[in-house]
C-alpha cells in the first residue's frame, strides 16, 4: 500500500457542495449513507508559485454502493486567483472487513472497479495534460462529443473504454470512530489507499 499524508483539516464544505450539485443519483436513490471518510493533501508548486489542494471523500451507502470523490483545486499566490478546478466521482459497489493492520478501529474497504465515472475540469492549470480543455465526461450519459474529447484517435464504445482505462479496484484503510465511541481522538478518515492518485489527466 502507498501511505498518504493526512492533513489535519479537510475542505468539507467544498466537497459537500460537490456532492449536492455536481452529481445526483450516483447510487441507489433508496440507499442511506452509512459513513463518510475524508482525506486532504496540499502542496506548493514552487516553480510557478501555485498551490494545489487535493480532497478525497469516500461515501459508503447502506446498499453496499459507494461514491468516491476526488477534488483538485489549483490557485495562485503572486498571481492570485483560481487556476483550475477538477472533480472526479467514481461510483460502484464495495465490501469491507477488519483491517489487516491489526488496529481495532480500522476497516479495510475494497471498492470494486467503478460502473460510473464523472469527470469535470475548468481552468488553465491543466493545459499540459492530455485532457487540457474545459470539459465534462460522464460514462452514464455518454455522447459522441465526449468520445471525441476522450479518445481523439477514435473509440467503438467511448463510455466502456473510459471505464476500462480509468476504472480500477481500490482498497482503502479507513478509521471508524463507531468502533470506540468514547475515544474522541478518532475521526472518519482515510488512512491508506492502494493507489497513489485518483487523478485522471489524459496522459496515462
Amino acid at each position: 500500500m502507498i501511505r498518504t499524508n493526512i492533513a489535519k483539516t479537510v475542505a468539507a464544505g467544498a466537497l459537500a457542495a460537490v456532492m449536492a450539485v455536481s452529481m445526483t443519483g450516483c447510487s441507489s436513490g433508496s440507499a442511506e449513507i452509512s459513513a463518510t471518510y475524508m482525506l486532504s493533501n496540499a502542496s506548493y508548486l514552487d516553480a510557478i508559485a501555485w498551490y494545489s489542494n487535493d480532497d478525497i471523500m469516500l461515501v459508503t451507502n447502506s446498499d453496499n454502493t459507494y461514491d468516491l470523490y476526488y477534488k483538485n483545486d489549483i490557485f495562485g499566490t503572486t498571481d492570485p486567483g483560481v487556476k483550475g478546478n477538477k472533480t472526479i466521482i467514481y461510483s460502484g459497489t464495495y465490501t469491507s472487513e477488519a483491517s489487516a493492520d491489526g488496529d481495532a478501529n480500522h476497516v479495510d474497504v475494497t471498492l470494486s472497479a467503478p460502473t460510473r465515472i464523472y469527470f469535470e475540469q475548468h481552468g488553465k492549470a491543466y493545459g499540459r495534460n492530455g485532457y487540457a480543455s474545459n470539459m465534462m465526461l460522464d460514462t452514464a450519459n455518454w455522447t459522441d462529443a465526449m468520445t471525441t474529447l476522450a479518445f481523439p484517435a477514435g473509440s467503438e464504445d467511448g463510455s466502456a473504454d473510459f471505464l476500462a482505462k480509468y476504472g480500477k479496484e481500490i482498497t482503502m484503510t479507513v478509521e471508524d470512530p463507531s468502533k470506540a465511541p468514547d475515544d474522541t481522538t478518532l475521526s472518519y478518515r482515510i488512512v491508506e489507499m492502494s493507489v497513489e492518485t485518483l487523478d485522471i489527466t489524459g496522459n496515462e
